[in-house]
């Protein structure tokens, strides 16, 4: 086996040329194949992500409701729901400590329920509490847009505008950029209900955030709600995700077709490649056969060298990876819902080993009936090739 693989590789040194080309054909179609699938990969893990941080357990109710409504919501989901949770929104403003006034969306949602909307996870710094004057602020709000620089801290006094009317409120958590959910993290200023009333004056839902102990109940929730509520807009996410997967794994399995297509390439070139080195070294290997090798041995060098090509080129394809994977893409526009959602160029081991493996077993078919032929040339006939 040694004396097989040593030769293999000696023969590989001594045409340089061909064994580069080959070693090239390898790591482009191994790279292109494993960024194809990976990329796939990454990008329906991140779209999964995104609408699972919007809560997959969650039923949303779209709509115009009072408290009379979110009353009977509770008593129908009472046998499925953790909690139901209204959202009450308006447009108000804030001026900045350096003079500018920005749009907000005001938010007013129960203290009871914040933990539903707005969870731990979803502040940036402070916490999550609201009422008693406190408020939670969009990370654009505490810091600059543009330049990054924070201009808000916890503790610090928010001047509240709205319809010509100030408020001061103290906050008591940054929101994270990166959070998705059902509300807007970046710009927006969360109160509680009733401190929301009391500066909007509105006692109206804009939404009603159901969440279900279990996603079992999706469908049946939703139906009851349809019922009950035919004009509102009653929204999951589980359908929603599941077709989200079964695109990105149509799209995986077409990427790594395209791709795949460079590895049949590659094995075509190894097998041109393998062809022409038996041609050429016909006399060699008759020599060979001459001094006491066999069949099998003759055929295992020739495997070999198709081996060798293939781990040479993986392994420099492993480096180009790992350079890759340092380069930031996005494929969604980055906003606080999508901003978590950019997958990157990394590759999950499990691909990579996957690649890898087809690479090397294409290739070797490749070189498989090139390795037979050289194994049965006829020793008197090899000798007295020219």
């Amino acid at each position: 086996m040694l004396v097989e693989a040593r030769l293999a590789w000696g023969s590989l040194r001594e045409r340089k040329g061909r064994t580069i080309g080959a070693i090239v054909g390898v790591f482009i179609a191994f790279v292109a194949l494993t960024e194809a699938l990976a990329l796939g990969n990454a990008f329906r893990s991140s779209a999964l992500n995104l609408f699972e941080g919007l809560g997959v357990n969650n039923v949303f109710v779209l709509g115009s409701f009072t408290d009379a409504d979110v009353a009977l919501v509770k008593t129908y989901v009472a046998p499925y729901a953790t909690a139901v949770v209204p959202i009450s929104s308006a447009i108000a403003s804030v001026r900045l400590p350096n003079g500018v006034v920005e749009g907000v969306t005001l938010y007013g949602i129960p203290s009871d329920g914040i933990g539903v909307i707005v969870p731990e996870s979803a502040v940036y710094d402070g916490s999550n509490n609201v009422g008693g004057g406190l408020a939670l602020v969009g990370y654009f709000v505490a810091f600059d847009r543009n330049t990054g620089a924070q201009l808000l801290n916890v503790g610090d006094p928010l001047p509240l505008n709205y319809r010509g009317r100030s408020y001061t409120l103290a906050i008591s958590g940054i929101l994270s950029a990166q959070h998705p959910g059902p509300i807007d993290t970046t710009t927006s200023v969360i109160l509680d209900e009733s401190q929301f009333r009391a500066i909007a004056g509105d006692s109206t839902y804009i939404l009603i955030v159901v969440s279900l102990k279990s996603t079992q109940y999706l469908d049946e929730v939703q139906n009851l709600l349809k019922a009950v509520y035919p004009n509102a807009e009653v929204l999951n996410l589980q359908s929603l995700v599941q077709t989200v997967n079964q695109f990105f794994t149509g799209l995986e399995l077409f990427l790594g077709i395209v791709s795949g297509v460079s590895t049949v390439i590659t094995a075509l070139w190894l097998y041109d490649t393998m062809t022409i080195s038996v041609l050429q070294r016909t006399k060699e290997f008759g020599i060979l056969r001459a001094v006491g090798f066999k069949r099998r041995q003759i055929t295992a060098m020739m495997l070999y060298e198709a081996l060798i090509i293939a781990a040479i080129g993986i392994a420099a394809g492993v480096v180009a990876l790992i350079l890759l994977s340092f380069i930031p893409i996005s494929f969604f526009p980055q906003t606080a819902a999508f901003s978590r959602a950019s997958p990157s160029l990394s590759v999950p081991w499990n691909i990579g080993l996957a690649t890898a493996a087809l690479v090397v077993a294409v290739n070797m078919l490749g070189a498989l009936a090139p390795a037979i032929r050289a194994g049965r040339l006829n020793i008197v006939d090899a000798l007295r090739y020219e």
